[in-house]
C-alpha cells in the first residue's frame, strides 16, 4: 500500500495477485507489486520498453538457430542420466535447483499455468490487442488471454480464416515439467538461500534461469541473463 492508493490496489493488484498465486498478498513477497505501475499517461500497455514483441519466426525457429551446430538430444532427463551425460568443463542447469540436489533441503514451491486454446472460425478479431489481463475473480480464475493475430504482421494474418485465443489459468503443479513461477514467499526464498549456499560449492556448476534461480524473470529479462551468463562463462575460458 505505501506503493499505491488502496483504490488501484483493491481493484488491479489484490485479487490479481490471489489468482496468480494462489495465496494471501500479505503472504507474498512485496517485490511482485512492482510489477505493477500507476501512470498518469495514456499509453494502455503495461511495459513501456521501447522494443517490444515476439521473434518474427517464432521462438522454435530462434532457438533452432541459437543451437545450429550443437548435439541437442531431446526427451531427455539428465538428471536420470547424470552417469551417461558427464560435463567435461562446465555444465550449465536451468532446471530445479531443488530437484538437482535432490530435494535433499526441501522442496520448493512453484506455480505453473493450463492453457486452454480454443480457434474461432467465423471470428476475424476476438479482443482489442494481443494480451488482456483479469484482476477480479468476477471474471473467472483465469489471468488473461491472448490473441495471436495481434502479434503476427499484416500479411500473415490476412490469410488466415478466424482466430485463435488461448486462455492462462495460474495453478500449482506436481510436475516439475510443468514449473513456470517460483513461489515468492518468506519460507521459500529462505529455503532457496540455502540451496544458493549449497550450489556455490560446485564451482562447475552454473545454475542459470527461471528456476535454477529461484527468479520471477520476464522473457527478456531471462534472455538478458542467459546472454550475461554466456559472456562470463566466454571471458573465463579465453
Amino acid at each position: 500500500l505505501s506503493k499505491m492508493p488502496r483504490i488501484i490496489y483493491e481493484k488491479f493488484v489484490k485479487e490479481y495477485t490471489q489468482k496468480q498465486w494462489g495465496k494471501a498478498p500479505q503472504n507474498l513477497s512485496v517485490s511482485l507489486a512492482g510489477r505493477f505501475h500507476v501512470r498518469t499517461d495514456d499509453d494502455p500497455r503495461l511495459m513501456q520498453h521501447k522494443y517490444q514483441g515476439i521473434p518474427q519466426k517464432g521462438y522454435s525457429y530462434l532457438i533452432s538457430r541459437l543451437l545450429d551446430g550443437i548435439p541437442v538430444e531431446l526427451s531427455c532427463d539428465y538428471l536420470r542420466q547424470r552417469e551417461r551425460l558427464r560435463a567435461v568443463k562446465k555444465l550449465i542447469f536451468t532446471g530445479p535447483i531443488d530437484e538437482f540436489f535432490g530435494f535433499k533441503l526441501g522442496r520448493l514451491a512453484y506455480r505453473g499455468q493450463k492453457r486452454t486454446s480454443c480457434y474461432y472460425p467465423d471470428v476475424d478479431r476476438y479482443q482489442i490487442c494481443g494480451q488482456i489481463n483479469y484482476p477480479l475473480f468476477s471474471d473467472g480464475h483465469h489471468v488473461r488471454t491472448l490473441e495471436w493475430k495481434h502479434m503476427m504482421n499484416a500479411v500473415e494474418t490476412s490469410r488466415i480464416k478466424g482466430t485463435v485465443i488461448t486462455q492462462e489459468t495460474p495453478f500449482t503443479p506436481d510436475d516439475q515439467d510443468q514449473y513456470e513461477y517460483p513461489m515468492l514467499d518468506e519460507a521459500n526464498i529462505n529455503l532457496y538461500k540455502k540451496y544458493q549456499k549449497l550450489a556455490s560449492t560446485y564451482p562447475a556448476i552454473i545454475f542459470c534461469g527461471r528456476l535454477a534461480t529461484y527468479q520471477y524473470l520476464d522473457m527478456d529479462q531471462a534472455i538478458e541473463k542467459a546472454i550475461a551468463c554466456a559472456e562470463t562463462l566466454l571471458d573465463t575460458e579465453s
